[in-house]
């Protein structure tokens, strides 16, 4: 059964696995988390359920994680590993997953799709050399015995997963996308997440009518964490969130995000003028606003093929990508700038359609910027300024804000 945890970040989800690992000592576990760094604290954790996590540095595994990873599972130890890693489990794995009895956690949301940059020739010459098959846009593996170098790659993913082509009005892409078996071959899975109905996991979910129910997390007078069915735990602090969270209400150095696209990934490759008021208005935010507070107090986050253009002295090491989760490594940085846009991937948005799943953009934005924002010292529960130019996302922002006032709960 999949059972989704939908809270706040800071409410305890990763601390209740941990409580849920340690009382269950007799099953079997992989946890999948985006970083290593997480994955290291479950294993911490959890010392009685000694977690591994696969490494491509052991010569008896001829030095390959994915052999590692296979040979764990056959004998059934618990692992810890990246989402990554997770994505490329094959067919012989997952048989190995049912007969074991795991059971699956996933720390945070998993990206589905995954774009891959292939020219049509070479599919169409891996289709006439009779190595894949394609089927209403859909290729798939056909004859293993491949051990060339120029399609190492695409046979290699091929193992775990289909490549699909979305043909969009002005171009053909292709994409890498999860099987559901990858969810179904395990006994019980927990999604752990935030803004679940905005992400990739729910949309897949949908696409493959895998049932799932939602759970909440219980806090004891003794600390401690647990999944509940019931009336779930809320920080004290979210409810002051309109008290903590102080966005910069600043009619100039907010005018450059008034259009509805404006700080849009697009909107970056096309406007350089526009780009260059924009990183003068964050030089102004850190250099004049906020010159006296200290640069390992500031964090800022675009897309990574911005960086270049918005960089200036006083912030530029001071970046985490915008669509950054699950890290503590900025849980000191107070002072913010968010100088971002967010719309889904026109092809994964097509995908998602053409397999009746209706996007929410907004809840989308939302649930990314949200995490980013997360990264910060809000979830130490300290106060934290920030500038979001874009009247979007300032909107998003504050609308979620205005909701734990009222409701003490998220708009999703």
């Amino acid at each position: 059964m999949v059972k989704v945890c939908d809270s706040i970040m800071g409410a305890g989800k990763s601390s209740a696995a941990i409580t849920y690992i340690n009382e269950h000592p007799g099953e079997k576990f992989i946890y999948i988390t985006p970083y290593l760094d997480e994955a290291a604290r479950i294993k911490k954790g959890c010392p009685g359920a000694r977690f591994i996590e696969p490494s491509d540095k052991l010569k008896q595994y001829q030095f390959k994680k994915y052999l590692h990873t296979a040979a764990l599972i056959a004998d059934g130890h618990n692992i810890a590993t990246t989402h990554q890693a997770f994505k490329s489990y094959t067919p012989d794995m997952l048989d190995d997953i049912r007969t074991q009895g795991y059971t699956l956690i996933i720390d945070e949301n998993v990206d589905v799709l995954e774009n891959y940059d292939i020219p049509e020739d070479d599919l169409q010459l891996a289709i006439d050399a009779g190595y894949i098959k394609e089927e209403n846009g859909t290729y798939s593996i056909v004859n293993h015995d491949y051990h060339g170098k120029a399609l190492h790659d695409l046979f290699w993913m091929l193992r775990s997963r289909e490549l699909i082509r979305v043909d969009d009005k002005s171009q053909t892409l292709f994409y890498w996308v999860l099987p559901p078996e990858l969810i179904l071959s395990f006994k019980d899975v927990y999604i752990l997440t935030y803004l679940f109905e905005g992400q990739s996991i729910h949309h897949f979910l949908e696409i493959y009518d895998i049932p799932y129910e939602f759970v909440n997390i219980a806090h004891d007078s003794e600390g401690t964490f647990r999944f509940c069915d019931g009336e779930g735990y809320m920080p004290e602090y979210v409810t002051n969130l309109k008290d903590m969270i102080h966005v910069m209400d600043s009619p100039k150095l907010n005018a450059i995000g008034e259009e509805k696209y404006a700080l849009s990934m697009t909107w970056f490759e096309s406007n350089p003028a526009g780009v260059e008021q924009l990183r003068k208005n964050i030089m102004n935010y850190y250099k004049h606003i906020w010159g006296d507070v200290d640069v390992d107090k500031r964090m800022w986050g675009t897309y990574k093929s911005a960086f270049q253009k918005l960089r200036g002295k006083g912030y530029w090491n001071s970046f985490l990508p915008f669509n950054a989760k699950a890290t503590n490594d900025y849980k000191n940085r107070s002072h913010l700038v968010y100088p971002v846009n967010i719309f889904m991937n026109v092809g994964d948005k097509t995908f998602y359609q053409k397999h009746g799943i209706e996007v929410d953009e907004d809840m989308y934005a939302l649930s990314v910027m949200v995490q980013w924002v997360w990264r910060s010292c809000i979830r130490e529960g300290h106060e934290i300024y920030i500038y979001v130019p874009s009247r979007r996302m300032r909107e998003l922002l504050l609308q979620w804000i205005d909701s734990f006032s009222k409701e003490g709960s998220s708009v999703g």
